[in-house]
């Protein structure tokens, strides 16, 4: 390999391989990286297309001299950077590995988000911090019988108490300009990330990007690329100035539908029904919706809950409502209900008509395929989570279970989740986006798979399929130091 020194220019990585050809059973890419013309850096893929030696021409002889074995390098000796990019799911993040991108990672490994999938809750699990007081800013506290929340719980950062063990996330007030003009946002972001990353102040680094959210809103399955393009040259970049001494782990929170959704005004459909709208509970006929961002499900408090889910239902863009009624969770659609019951840490599925989750066959399958099931039909939770984390609802008892049930402080009585190509939430959202938006919350497949991926080694498979609430384990073994880090107050 023909490759020359230089002695000063930037230091930014370059965007682009000056050359790259094949090298036995896998490729070189030779990198200028001083801006002179001459190449003075190369990486070296293993035949699965992933970067396992770098090497650094420092004496100008036009041969690279020095080199790192990556994967020899160990996790002790290394500074761990976490990257959280919001709303980036797992099939996205897949696909564009295999079309060579993000050629530093082993495979990812896709997670089961919360139902609603939503940043703060799924964090939340992540980082094992303070439960949540509801699934966004705006909660109904139905002991005060009232709205709570809103923009000064979101800009006091009141629903986020997992921020507090990260080291970086952009100040609350770019929230919203980072989903109108994501592009300029993100670039800020990283611009921000790289100076605490060059301070080299400490072994661990936990950085969460909210703009991510922002492209994949707006720009769809082509924002997500351009995410995953700048994640990829900076994790390029951090790899060459350090000379292989980081670790690098990426994961989400959600996914995203990448689809334009058209925005449901229940409040009027509703009052059309019959239903009063309202901000608190007097009467049988009352709703109150529970609304703040753009999203693919839609909750509310009410005192007849069969009555409003019967009549969301009629609405053709949920898929199906969902509430809690005594020791279960009702789960009904246009096709049927379906009741989910627990006992321990086993889950029933009991369709009294129709097959709402779709989840007959699965059922059918498993019963001829060994005691999954107990004489009552209740599965391990952990054996549900194995034969549903592909479905098109994944992981789908668990998920509804705890949305009623200790995932948050306050919970609502109803929730309907919205099919693809629709969305709910605050009208204000909603006139941002008026040619539509992307978004997530649902319990489908692509809002609720999110992903993990290192650098360091591949997720283990014994470990999978895996939940947001798995992370903490998988991060401790990742980074080779306790997870979650302590909080800010407490360092």
């Amino acid at each position: 390999m023909s490759l020359a020194a230089g002695c000063a220019g930037p230091v930014r990585f370059p965007a682009e391989p000056m050359a790259s050809r094949p090298a036995g059973d896998g490729a070189i890419q030779t990198y200028d990286t001083d801006g002179d013309g001459r190449a003075d850096y190369v990486t070296m893929q293993d035949p699965r297309g992933r970067t396992v030696r770098i090497g650094y021409d420092t004496t100008g002889d036009g041969e690279a001299d020095s080199f790192a074995d990556l994967d020899q390098i160990a996790v002790a000796d290394c500074r761990h950077v976490v990257l959280i990019i919001d709303g980036v799911g797992y099939d996205t993040v897949k696909a564009f590995q295999e079309g060579g991108g993000l050629r530093a990672f082993h495979p990812p490994a896709p997670v089961i988000s919360t139902f609603p999938a939503m940043t703060d809750v799924a964090l939340n699990d992540a980082f094992q911090t303070v439960r949540c007081r509801g699934y966004e800013a705006v909660h109904f506290n139905r002991k005060a019988n009232r709205l709570e929340g809103g923009d000064s719980d979101y800009l006091a950062m009141e629903n986020e108490d997992w921020v507090r063990c990260t080291d970086y996330r952009a100040g609350v007030l770019v929230d919203p300009l980072a989903y109108l003009f994501p592009g300029h946002f993100f670039k800020e972001e990283l611009t921000e990330f790289r100076k605490r990353f060059d301070r080299r102040d400490r072994p661990r680094l936990v950085a969460y990007f909210v703009s991510t959210a922002g492209l994949g809103t707006r720009d769809l399955i082509d924002g997500q690329h351009e995410v995953l393009r700048a994640i990829d040259h900076l994790v390029e970049e951090l790899v060459w100035k350090t000379r292989g001494l980081v670790k690098v782990t990426l994961f989400s929170d959600h996914g995203h539908t990448l689809v334009r959704g058209q925005w449901i005004d229940f409040r009027e459909f509703l009052r059309e029904k019959g239903w009063i709208v309202r901000d608190r509970l007097d009467g049988p006929r009352d709703v109150v919706p529970i609304e703040y961002g753009l999203v693919t499900y839609a909750s509310y408090a009410t005192r007849d809950r069969a009555a409003l889910a019967a009549t969301l239902l009629e609405h053709e863009g949920v898929d199906f409502a969902t509430y809690a009624e005594r020791d279960t969770v009702v789960v009904a659609s246009a096709g049927g209900k379906a009741v989910i019951e627990r006992r321990g840490d086993r889950y029933r599925y009991r369709a009294e008509s129709g097959d709402p989750l779709r989840l007959a066959d699965i059922i059918a399958k498993a019963k001829t395929q060994g005691n999954v099931f107990d004489a009552d039909g209740f599965a391990d939770d952990r054996a549900w989570l194995g034969l549903t984390a592909a479905h098109a609802y994944p992981d789908a008892l668990d998920r509804l279970w705890r949305a009623f049930h200790g995932q948050t402080e306050h919970v609502p009585d109803v929730i309907a989740s919205l099919k693809e190509g629709y969305n709910a939430g605050l009208g204000s959202r909603a006139w941002r986006f008026p040619d539509g938006a992307s978004t997530h919350g649902d319990l489908g497949r692509k809002s609720s798979t999110a992903f993990i991926m290192s650098t360091t080694s591949p997720i283990r498979t014994e470990w999978q399929p895996l939940r947001c609430r798995d992370l903490p384990h998988i991060l401790d073994d990742l980074t080779g130091r306790p997870w979650p880090p302590a909080r800010k107050e407490d360092r």
